[in-house]
């Protein structure tokens, strides 16, 4: 059913600089009050601000909804007319000759081990996509995220959810223009950093602490699992992974977490949404992990449509994620409830991910890109 406008609007104010919003610092609020959930003490300031005495066991949390950001963080993120760093979104041709009108639309979603499990998932969005469009829209299963962002730059693919990391790629190599992300009814949006540790483990309450043990990432091209904490934790803590602390690569979110909570790491920077996944699992007892730091929310999977699709086909896309409301479909079953796109500016919202590249000196090159 159409969706409500005032649900897609993203409002951007001139708010915190990208380096605060990565720490979890700005935004200080002016009305703060101290409170005990869950036998731990907590600093709630107004709105979604919500700061927590870390360290904190994970349940926390999880129980307050930490895993996530909410639409006033969006809020907060700083307005800018340029990106950062890497080059601008491609506009649409002003020649017709330019444009591209394929006969079917090609769809394609975030690769995981099974490209094509989301298939009949995402189909109430294919289908209005459809109805919007009038052309017939295929779900196109691709197994990296080089392989999608090669298929949009050869125009094989035309419609795309990208994962945050690999956005800017996108843009820079592939003539991606992200548009829209996914939020809940309730306005949660995206996930944070979080750097975990045992429970009972007394050496360790600080990013500081990690310096002369061995830290799981992730793999090296993932944000939250490599290049946010390399970015992060130098610059706030003076700690520099690969120098003062030694990082194993686990190969994922869930590994690393497991991997923690079985001693086989000391800690670990993990994905908080990823983490909140394998505790949904039963596979981890979130009162025995703490959490020592946590950042701003990052932006989640970024929808995307090729810059060069006539002015008709990228207007009936968009309508297809902002004018509907997929809240009782698969789409919020299998999204953590959801089932909303709002619109996004690509300047804006992703400026926390390009501070991160730019601080890791990413280049836009293919078989560079991760997630």
């Amino acid at each position: 059913m159409p969706n409500d406008t005032t649900r897609r609007a993203f409002l951007v104010g001139t708010g915190t600089a990208a380096t605060a919003f990565l720490t979890g610092r700005a935004g200080a609020t002016t009305s703060q009050e101290t409170t005990t959930a869950g036998g731990q003490e907590t600093t709630t300031g107004d709105g979604a601000d919500q700061q927590f005495d870390f360290p904190v066991t994970t349940d926390v949390l999880l129980d307050e909804g930490f895993e996530t950001g909410n639409i006033e963080d969006l809020e907060r993120m700083e307005e800018r007319e340029e990106p950062r760093y890497g080059g601008p979104v491609e506009e649409t041709p002003e020649s017709e000759g330019d444009l591209i009108d394929p006969d079917r639309l090609t769809f394609s979603l975030a690769p995981t081990e099974d490209p094509a499990v989301y298939q009949d998932t995402m189909q109430p969005l294919l289908d209005n996509i459809a109805e919007e469009t009038g052309k017939t829209v295929e779900f196109f299963p691709l197994n990296s995220y080089a392989a999608q962002v090669e298929a949009m730059r050869s125009e094989r693919l035309h419609i795309g959810g990208f994962s945050t990391g690999t956005v800017p790629f996108a843009v820079n190599l592939a003539g991606a223009v992200p548009f829209s992300i996914q939020v809940s009814d309730e306005g949660d949006f995206g996930y944070r950093l979080w750097a975990i540790t045992q429970a009972d483990n007394d050496e360790i309450n600080s990013v500081e602490d990690y310096a002369g043990n061995t830290i799981a990432h992730t793999e090296p091209t993932s944000n939250s699992g490599n290049l946010a904490p390399r970015a992060i934790f130098e610059d706030q803590f003076g700690v520099v992974p690969g120098e003062d602390y030694e990082v194993e690569f686990s190969g994922g979110h869930q590994q690393s977490a497991l991997g923690v909570a079985n001693d086989d790491y000391a800690g670990a920077p993990v994905c908080s949404t990823c983490y909140a996944r394998v505790v949904d699992a039963d596979q981890i007892d979130p009162t025995q992990i703490k959490c020592v730091f946590a950042s701003r929310p990052f932006p989640t999977t970024g929808f995307c449509y090729r810059y060069n699709l006539t002015p008709e086909l990228q207007e009936g896309i968009r309508a297809a994620f902002l004018e509907y409301d997929y809240s009782d479909t698969s789409i919020a079953e299998q999204f953590e409830g959801r089932g909303q796109w709002i619109d996004v500016d690509y300047a804006s919202a992703w400026d926390v991910i390009l501070t991160i590249q730019e601080a890791n000196e990413v280049e836009y090159e293919e078989g560079e890109i991760g997630e």
